[in-house]
């Protein structure tokens, strides 16, 4: 048995990495030469407590070279060492940990009910308790905040941008770090009643749902005293907090002018301790004499100095504007703390010249801009660049005032899934970037060369007049972003891409994208004649003109046409009634048509109440009204099938009650696009690649970070100036809005009606003390109808939770009745009241509306109204035409309401309402 020499720091700073390794001698030598394989290192750490000497749990290590990460724990102990073991040789190492100058977190702990470390794969249940720690160095008595996120991230670590929806408990937990180093707190899961839904709400990229497990990690991050405990003389500093260097301030002199003592010389004090670069920082070189020391944990890879463009440098002059470029991996979303140097070479010594606190946004290259070299900064020189005695480093230092924990499965019933514990480095908060006005400079527009960016934008928009997949920005794309501009963001028409309109596109993807699911293949419906062996797996098995999932652009034109339909009143989406059709379903009919192998769907709409379905002529009238009004005028599609092939547009199918037209639904299809556009990656069949990654994240990933921080629309600022901003006030408490709900509810949030048998107001039901679920559920079984303020009515609840995605466990009071006023009433299914109130509509429109939505409003002379209907047995048999003699209710003659507010008054009150908001 020979001993073995380990090599590392015997006095090791706690809350640093410490590496550890056999010595060069010991790892050419082993016990056998011959064995192979050679024999596994294995390394141990012990503690010695009063009990004796014991294995550190969790310390496990094995390889030729290790690290450890000591916490204020190792302090309390009497004696540390680490003991290695390869083969029959051993060797051991006594260490002696030091406390840290610096105040960090370590590391977070997550552990069961019973203190007991959670080991992999262990699954959780939402009826658990979780107890975090974090282990901190030299922060006796500070307060750390601890938050639990649900992960959506790929990878380690906590993603600040993919997970920000993710927070489940809004407001942090307070531990206090006691004198092991450590702060503690207690998640306990069934208090967190929304944990679940806000799980559910989101999936990873690449994941087609959550799954069976919700996967959980908790972050840690320093809590400044000062604000957690304030005093009125005293204010301690937030260690995380990077102070800019103290300015000289001269004390006020109080006395007056007339007795003022004479001026005594200042007694010699002593000069402050000069500014040194960190011992374990990143330094690089930029010029060739100076210091590089690499990242001792790996994560800063380089740094240099560059022009605008990313081009490295060799030298500038004073009054240059130059970036730093940091190249670092795993640091996305971190913080760090970048410094420029001047090492004098003759005096041993570095000056400070620049100092500045930075967020890097993504893992590999991160860009600080705008760095300009003042003579301030370098009055000892007038350029950089390799001089006599004076040489220039960066320094960057991560910080690490915030801890992430390891990841956890959590399930009601799922088997466990595997987690990788991890220590991972800061949380660094997003820092809010002023809005700025490029005037153009960095926006897309024709002048921008090609770019998978602009691919993306043409895909994701092609609904707004009709577009293809290319990469050039083109006549079409200008047109298109206008189209968007001006119907979905309501703001001048530039034609060019700004931050604003990225913002947009990813609010309106996020809104409006396609489920996938619904174009699944027809083999697999209830009424299919395919045998089960011979169906495809849902869109096609690869066979001739089987393309691999349903076009893209061929989505997003449904996604358009919802859009629009959403605008009006006359007609609804009611079902996509044809998506994908393999070979085996075209076999089966038999049929010969290949559009719908991805690159076609049939969609079949209400008008009104009417259900459009059947081979009848009375079809045929709202079908042409919805493709003119809506597939014509807005995605610019063409109808007949004998139209010149290859123009790009979108085709409809003509429509008529002959061979191959349409009598109940619209088809529309992609089947002009050139050969380029129809390649199968811009099919799928995959729900996260309809949209992918947000349209802001692949801006930024491709390097248009100025444009991505540009909101100016292309305006110059000038123009921007004289724009008027639209007012985004609340409206559910102004003029109009009160006389509505006086004349529906006598102001009264808690009153409600019933309906059957004859109509009454029901006085015992509180309706803000029920959820939104048990007053569906009232509705549906009939015990009421129209609730609240504003005599919400079945479908008007229902629109509202779809729409806002509302939580139906939440309750339904005062604020979430005001809430479906403001949002949805008069903004989505009423869009023409918002119009008016925040842009340019007609107040005669908003006005007829309102009539609509509530019966007690009455209908300006000439308006339509309701149909007179007359029914037998249940069944219309007459149905008549009416027009507004002036004054009564839309629904006059229903045996149930009438107008108790003339059509001047509510014109006065809602014109009254958009001026007190101007």
């Amino acid at each position: 048995m020979a001993k073995l020499t380990i090599r590392g720091n015997i006095k090791p700073i706690v809350g640093n990495t410490e590496a550890y390794s056999l010595s060069v001698f010991e790892n050419v030598m082993t016990s056998n030469p011959f064995s192979f394989p050679p024999p596994k290192v294995k390394w141990d750490l012990y503690v010695q407590d009063r009990n004796g000497w014991r294995i550190a749990k969790g310390n496990i290590k094995e390889g030729e070279n290790i690290t450890y990460k000591f916490t204020a724990k190792s302090l309390k102990y009497k004696a540390l060492k680490i003991e290695v073991v390869r083969g029959k040789d051993k060797g051991e190492l006594y260490i002696k940990p030091q406390e840290a100058e610096d105040p960090k977190i370590i590391s977070v702990e997550l552990q069961d009910i019973n203190s007991e470390r959670l080991p992999k794969g262990k699954l959780l249940h939402y009826t658990d308790t979780i107890i975090a720690k974090a282990h901190c160095v030299g922060m006796f008595g500070y307060k750390v905040a601890f938050t639990l996120w649900e992960d959506d991230a790929i990878g380690k670590g906590h993603d600040p941008i993919v997970n920000m929806m993710n927070k489940i408990n809004q407001i942090p937990l307070i531990g206090e770090v006691n004198h092991e180093g450590v702060a503690k707190v207690y998640f306990r899961l069934p208090a967190y009643t929304m944990a679940v839904q806000i799980a559910n709400a989101g999936v990873a990229k690449g994941d087609k749902s959550e799954g069976k497990t919700h996967e959980y990690y908790v972050t840690a991050e320093v809590v400044s005293k000062h604000i957690v405990k304030a005093s009125p003389n005293v204010n301690v500093a937030n260690p995380s907090h990077i102070p800019a260097p103290p300015k000289k301030t001269k004390p006020v002199d109080n006395t007056p002018p007339h007795r003022k003592p004479p001026v005594a010389p200042e007694p010699h004090k002593p000069k402050p301790n000069k500014p040194k670069p960190k011992e374990e920082t990143a330094k690089y070189p930029q010029t060739s004499a100076a210091k590089k020391q690499t990242d001792p944990e790996g994560k800063i890879v380089n740094a240099e100095f560059t022009d605008g463009r990313g081009k490295t440098l060799k030298n500038a002059k004073t009054g240059d504007t130059v970036s730093i470029k940091i190249t670092s991996q795993g640091m996305r979303g971190k913080n760090v703390i970048v410094r420029i140097w001047e090492e004098d070479l003759s005096r041993y010594s570095n000056d400070l010249i620049y100092e500045v606190s930075a967020t890097l946004a993504h893992d590999t290259s991160n860009f600080i801009n705008y760095v300009t070299l003042t003579k301030e900064m370098y009055n000892k020189s007038n350029d950089f660049g390799d001089g006599n005695e004076r040489e220039y480093f960066i320094e960057v230092e991560h910080l690490n005032t915030s801890v992430t924990s390891q990841v956890i499965p959590i399930s009601s019933d799922a088997e466990p899934v595997k987690v990788d514990p991890n220590d991972s480095p800061a949380i660094i908060k997003e820092t809010n970037s002023q809005n700025k006005n490029c005037g153009g400079k960095y926006c897309i527009d024709k002048n921008s060369p090609p770019s998978e960016l602009i691919r993306e934008i043409n895909i994701r928009l092609a609904g707004f007049g009709g577009n293809v997949p290319t990469d050039k920005f083109t006549d079409r794309t200008e047109r298109m972003i206008k189209q968007f501009q001006r119907d979905y963001m309501k703001v001048p028409e530039t034609g060019k891409v700004c931050g604003n309109v990225l913002k947009a596109i990813d609010e309106y993807c996020d809104k409006w994208a396609e489920k996938v699911i619904n174009y699944k293949c027809l083999c697999h419906a209830s009424d299919s004649r395919v045998r089960q062996v011979d169906r495809c797996p849902g869109y096609g098995k690869g066979l001739k003109n089987e393309h691999p999932g349903i076009h893209r652009s061929l989505l997003w034109g449904v996604s358009s046409l919802k859009f629009y339909l959403s605008l009006q009143n006359s007609f609804k989406y009611r079902r996509t009634s044809a998506g994908y059709r393999c070979v085996a379903h075209n076999k089966s009919i038999p049929r010969s048509s290949t559009n719908h192998m991805g690159k076609a769907v049939d969609i079949q709409f209400n008008e009104g109440s009417y259900e459009i379905s059947g081979k009848v002529e009375r079809n045929l009238k709202p079908l042409r009204g919805i493709r003119d009004k809506l597939y014509i005028k807005y995605l610019k599609a063409e109808e007949g099938w004998s139209i010149p092939s290859k123009k790009n547009n979108y085709r409809l199918e003509p429509i008529g009650t002959g061979k191959d037209e349409s009598y109940s639904w619209i088809h529309m299809d992609v089947s002009l696009f050139e050969a380029d556009y129809l390649k199968n990656s811009y099919f799928t069949k995959e729900q996260n690649l309809v949209v992918g990654k947000s349209i802001v994240a692949m801006a930024e990933e491709l390097g248009y970070k100025d444009l991505c921080s540009c909101m100016g629309g292309g305006l110059s600022s000038s123009q921007k100036e004289t724009k008027k901003e639209e007012k985004k006030g609340k409206w559910s408490h102004t003029e109009f809005a009160n006389l509505i709900a006086q004349e529906e509810s006598n102001d009264n949030y808690n009153i409600c009606n019933q309906t059957k048998g004859e109509l009454k107001i029901i006085y015992n039901v509180k309706i803000t003390e029920l959820t939104i679920k048990e007053i569906q559920k009232k509705q549906k079984d009939r015990d009421i109808f129209a609730v609240g303020r504003y005599q919400m009515v079945p479908d008007t609840i229902k629109g509202a939770v779809a729409s806002l995605g509302l939580n139906v466990n939440e309750k339904l009071d005062k604020e979430m009745q005001d809430k479906i006023f403001d949002e949805y009433l008069i903004k989505v299914k009423r869009p023409k009241v918002i119009a008016y109130l925040e842009g340019n509509g007609s107040v005669e429109d908003a006005i007829y509306v309102l009539a609509q939505e509530w019966a007690s409003i009455g209908v300006e002379k000439g308006k339509p109204i309701s149909d007179k209907v007359v029914k037998k047995k249940g069944k219309v048999i007459s149905r008549t035409k009416r027009i507004a003699k002036g004054g009564e209710s839309y629904y006059a003659d229903d045996g149930l309401n009438k107008s108790h507010i003339t059509p001047e008054q509510i014109k006065t009150a809602i014109i009254n309402s958009k001026n007190a908001n101007k």
